[in-house]
């Protein structure tokens, strides 16, 4: 009987470290399961890089991972304000202009998740994370919509979906 519960015990164990999610990552979801994912912590800062669509030139917006899993922007950097880009900061935000490139920061923009479309031709999405980047139509199929958002991940979990920086 001993042997018996014993048995049991480590079986529920190691089905315990198998399938109870237990890592927080940054998972990039496509049709509702992880395709993509960044382990990631509290205070974590990533970057969306893209190539906008009009003036062909690079947009970076820059998030936070916040202590409730909710996902802050902070930053936006771009080259142009034409089309679809803002000219101004929002109240409490700072806009300047170095170098040639336009930053907004001060952003205080809060998400539970974000939505977006992998661009087929010119946008080129990129996530930067701890000074590394990834181009993410190599891992999504480009035209894919993902959701972005923090979440906690089982071991299986992990070995299904793709380490973005692993």
């Amino acid at each position: 009987m001993r042997k018996r519960v014993i048995a049991v015990s480590v079986l529920l164990a190691a089905a315990a470290v198998f399938f109870l999610p237990f890592r927080q990552v940054l998972a990039f979801e496509k049709d509702g399961r992880v395709a993509a994912y960044i382990p990631i912590s509290q205070g974590d800062t990533f970057a969306i890089r893209y190539t906008h669509s009009i003036h062909r030139s690079d947009v970076e917006e820059t998030y936070k991972v916040l202590a409730d899993g909710t996902i802050e922007q902070i930053a936006l950097t771009y080259e142009d304000t034409a089309v679809g880009m803002p000219a101004n900061a929002a109240p409490g935000e700072t806009f300047t202009l170095r170098n040639g490139k336009y930053y907004i920061t001060g952003m205080e923009r809060k998400f539970p998740s974000i939505l977006l479309s992998i661009g087929r031709v010119v946008a080129n999405h990129r996530v930067v994370y701890e000074g590394k980047m990834v181009t993410l139509n190599t891992v999504i199929p480009p035209g894919s919509i993902v959701r972005i958002k923090v979440t906690r991940l089982s071991l299986v979990q992990c070995w299904k979906g793709v380490n973005l920086f692993d």
